[in-house]
């Protein structure tokens, strides 16, 4: 799906001091773990260097799993996280939304799209790899944002996070898995429910409802990451990933699946009025607030 784009591999020989523009990644010895921190200098958002740069990481693990240097680092988990001390992500890039639509540009708004799809399948299937997948959340984790949390197998995040899906403002609908991935983890009413409301909730109410797995206190997120993750060795690892495959064989979500429903996203967003885009605009100006970054509206 992004074979159109250059992926360039890091050398096993040099994990985990693997450089990325918008990535921080870095590994943990005691709980043989991964960790893939969006830097605290990176755009709130997905942008299309960010997503291209975690799939060259997904593709980079493979190749390290896979090559002489792969028994010097055995990988039980794979975390994704932020370093921002009050965001996970905000979602989807709405600078390149916004633009795409205003140029009736179908094609690159479906390229990005596609890209986001590649990165949300490689979560929700363990990037390929004999691993846990999970998130710990800090902060608003909204939109895109919240959707690749759920992408993987467990979500930890602080009591006082904020998680949603807030598309439903723009007059469209999150096109890139939380349909999928709600209706895995809570059913189909409860789901579209929360879609439809577009409300965000705290982790609090969110692992009421079975979307959070483990609440951390606040300002212990990562501790208590690590200690979800050592508790029980070898066994308890073992069994974690035996519940995700056996999530993953009873309720699949295909790439098929994914793709379907990114497609209806894109032509959905091409009948949006400029209302709307206008009010995507006000968020584009004000996620660069909040990042220090100065941005134009499109």
């Amino acid at each position: 799906m992004t074979a159109a784009f250059e992926h360039e591999r890091r050398n096993p020989r040099e994990f985990p001091d693997w450089e990325f523009e918008t990535l921080d990644i870095g590994y943990e010895v005691e709980s043989r773990s991964v960790w893939m921190s969006y830097k605290e200098t990176a755009p709130h958002c997905y942008t299309l260097k960010m997503l291209l740069e975690a799939v060259a990481l997904r593709e980079s693990l493979k190749e390290l799993v896979n090559s002489p240097c792969g028994a010097q680092w055995p990988i039980r988990y794979f975390v994704m996280s932020s370093n921002k001390p009050a965001v996970f992500s905000l979602g989807g890039d709405l600078a390149t939304f916004a633009a795409a639509v205003r140029k009736r540009d179908r094609d690159s708004l479906r390229t990005y799209a596609y890209v986001c799809i590649d990165v949300m399948y490689g979560l929700t299937s363990a990037l390929g790899l004999p691993l846990v997948t999970l998130a710990a959340v800090r902060g608003q984790c909204f939109g895109g944002g919240f959707e690749g949390a759920m992408a993987t197998d467990f979500l930890i995040a602080e009591e006082s996070a904020k998680l949603g899906v807030p598309e439903v403002a723009f007059n469209t609908f999150p096109g890139m898995g939380a349909v999928s991935f709600l209706k895995r983890r809570l059913g189909v009413a409860l789901g579209e429910q929360i879609i439809a409301t577009g409300a965000a909730h705290t982790a609090v109410k969110m692992h009421e409802l079975g979307v959070v797995d483990v609440l951390a206190p606040d300002g212990g997120l990562r501790e208590t990451t690590l200690a979800w993750m050592c508790e029980g060795g070898e066994e308890r690892w073992l069994r974690r990933r035996a519940l995700a495959d056996l999530r993953r064989s009873c309720f699949p979500i295909t790439r098929e699946e994914l793709l379907r429903v990114v497609d209806l996203w894109v032509d959905c967003s091409f009948s949006i009025g400029e209302p709307d885009l206008r009010h995507m605009e006000r968020l584009v100006a004000a996620q660069g607030r909040l990042s220090g970054q100065k941005t134009k509206s499109a």
